[in-house]
């Protein structure tokens, strides 16, 4: 079982300020979901909690990052980005039959992002744990593309995700972790 990561009170509050600000301008390209501002707000809430998550990693840790700080109205170049420039997108899953990591073609193609990270968040607990990661190039080599009635995606399953700990691991020996 991998480790719960309860996310601390003030993070949660930074997704929630976020989702407020951004419902009206969330995206409906992503239209298996049901409609509404609601459901956006709810949806980007859950996207924000899931990102302070691996947040919480990367302080407990001691890895210096960069935390997306693009405007509500628009969309994210990227989650998280390191100190050597690699960009970090946090994918979070909601419900025990999310067993697949989802890119849509149309966003890896415009503008992909050197890592994916996978997270299972438990949203009426606020925790959740990381899944595993990986790299564009996985997914190039992967190349597994799948259309469920909305839109191509690029799909990883877990079992071709690599391990937190290897992340990790990858921060520290660039020299991203403070002393």
């Amino acid at each position: 079982m991998k480790t719960l990561i309860k996310i601390p009170a003030e993070y949660v509050q930074e997704a929630l300020d976020y989702a407020m600000k951004s419902k009206a301008y969330t995206s409906n390209r992503h239209d298996f979901h049901e409609g509404g501002l609601e459901a956006k707000q709810r949806k980007m809430f859950e996207g924000k909690l899931g990102e302070k998550i691996f947040k919480k990693v990367l302080v407990d840790n001691k890895i210096n990052f960069e935390e997306d700080k693009t405007s509500h109205t628009e969309a994210d170049l990227y989650d998280f980005k390191m100190p050597d420039d690699t960009t970090i997108d946090v994918k979070t899953r909601t419900k025990h039959f999310h067993t697949r990591t989802l890119e849509m073609v149309e966003q890896f193609e415009k503008n992909p992002k050197d890592i994916y990270v996978s997270v299972r968040l438990y949203p009426d607990r606020k925790e959740g744990y990381i899944i595993g990661w990986c790299t564009k190039e996985d997914i190039k080599r992967i190349n597994r593309i799948e259309n469920n009635g909305y839109l191509d995606n690029y799909v990883l399953y877990d079992n071709e995700l690599r391990p937190l700990e290897e992340l990790i691991d990858l921060f520290i020996s660039k020299g991203f972790q403070t002393k």
